[in-house]
């Protein structure tokens, strides 16, 4: 969450940035003059034999997920995980260099189930929830399946094992009982 502030922090500065520095006024018959800041770049990246990056390439935030070939790709954020039996459109990602996720769609529904071994609140889901909350013990996780209803009926499920956490998170509205099924399938494969 902190890193998130922290990107809509820097955006907005060079907004800032880039409206004051645009509204500079140029006396009449005069050349516009480049920042300092960029001339002093690409200077410094012409005497290191480098082209001058645009100010767009600079500005860009690189993108958190970073596609996976398959399951065993994950493993190197020390999560075991995959899709489910029957699941298809499948997709894995690392977020961060600390989060797996995996994306699935499963009886016309589409789940993502992310893990990590180090992260916490990796969820990434932004929703209020509900007050129910359904809980079941005694299913291979090293503490109690917990599955959240959100306000919009989507439903998220959290455990652990092994050291490491996972969740899954649909939009859809599924059943408890489907979804403890489901889970169920996901921690045995953990």
């Amino acid at each position: 969450m902190m890193k998130k502030w922290m990107k809509a922090a820097v955006v907005g500065a060079l907004a800032v940035c880039m409206v004051s520095c645009g509204s500079k006024k140029e006396e009449p018959g005069t050349e516009p003059q480049e920042s300092e800041t960029v001339a002093q770049s690409q200077e410094s990246q012409a005497q290191a034999g480098t082209e001058p990056a645009s100010v767009e390439e600079e500005e860009e935030i690189p993108n958190p997920f970073a596609e996976q070939e398959k399951a065993e790709d994950l493993k190197a954020v020390e999560v075991s995980m995959d899709a489910p039996k029957g699941a298809s459109e499948v997709k894995y990602y690392i977020i961060d260099d600390e989060i797996a996720e995996v994306d699935f769609t499963l009886d016309e529904n589409r789940y993502s189930y992310r893990g990590a071994a180090h992260a916490e609140d990796f969820a990434g889901i932004f929703e209020e929830f509900k007050e129910d909350v359904a809980a079941l013990s005694d299913c291979g996780a090293d503490e109690d399946l917990i599955v959240k209803t959100t306000v919009s009926g989507g439903r998220l499920a959290s455990w652990s094992k092994n050291g490491a956490k996972y969740t899954l998170y649909t939009p859809s509205t599924v059943a408890d009982e489907d979804m403890f099924t489901l889970c169920i399938e996901l921690i045995g494969m953990n």
